[in-house]
């Protein structure tokens, strides 16, 4: 695993805690939590070294709500009021504002990498939906499946690592391409609800050599 977490740090921007989430989006987070925990079933979210889970996951809502998964969950685990409500982003103050049943609940890591993929079209449509998973991280891998796959490797939730995912979404646009590689990083999966994303993800891993859960 090429990510490593230092001293419990896992979200690199800083986080405005703006109180509970709104109730009226219980559906979408439902369906957040059990599209992770089949990540999970998949191998796809193994734990790092800080014994958390990685992988995580991004969906915009038929009501235009941004939920995003929380940081730092325990593998194999994770309930729909931990789902997090992405209110704004401040890209040059690196900055997110967010709505969560409690305030020591943070989004995840990876929120600036999935704003990249579900807010940044480059065509005449985005999708709604996308998944990042910890597997799937090495140019042998992108060769494999005929993924497209990042040059360059940067540490997660930084600019830096926005930046690159955006150059590699501007070379492989979707919906020309709904899965891509982020050398050292992981997959990403994008669609335009969950379980067509989900659907991307089990066709990836059939192709690779099935389920990577041991």
């Amino acid at each position: 695993m090429a990510e490593i977490i230092e001293a419990g740090v896992r979200v690199r921007f800083a986080c405005d805690y703006l109180g509970p989430r709104e109730t009226s989006d219980d559906a979408g987070a439902a369906a957040l939590a059990a599209a992770v925990l089949e990540l999970d079933a998949l191998g796809c979210c193994p734990p790092l070294n800080d014994g958390l889970a990685a992988g995580n996951a991004a969906v915009r809502t038929a009501q235009g709500i941004l939920l995003v998964t929380p940081s730092g969950r325990t593998p194999g685990r994770l309930a729909p009021r931990e789902i997090i409500e992405i209110v704004d982003v401040d890209l040059d103050g690196w900055r997110v504002k967010y709505r969560a049943h409690a305030a020591k609940l943070r989004p995840t890591s990876d929120t600036m990498f999935h704003l990249a993929v579900l807010q940044t079209a480059w065509s005449d449509r985005a999708p709604a939906a996308s998944l990042h998973g910890h597997v799937l991280e090495d140019a042998q891998d992108a060769r494999h499946l005929g993924l497209p796959c990042s040059v360059e490797e940067t540490l997660f939730s930084t600019l830096a690592d926005y930046e690159a995912t955006l150059e590699l979404l501007r070379g492989a646009p979707y919906p020309a391409h709904r899965a891509w590689i982020r050398r050292g990083h992981g997959f990403i999966a994008a669609h335009e609800d969950l379980p067509r994303a989900l659907a991307v993800v089990r066709d990836l891993l059939q192709r690779r050599g099935g389920s990577l859960k041991k």
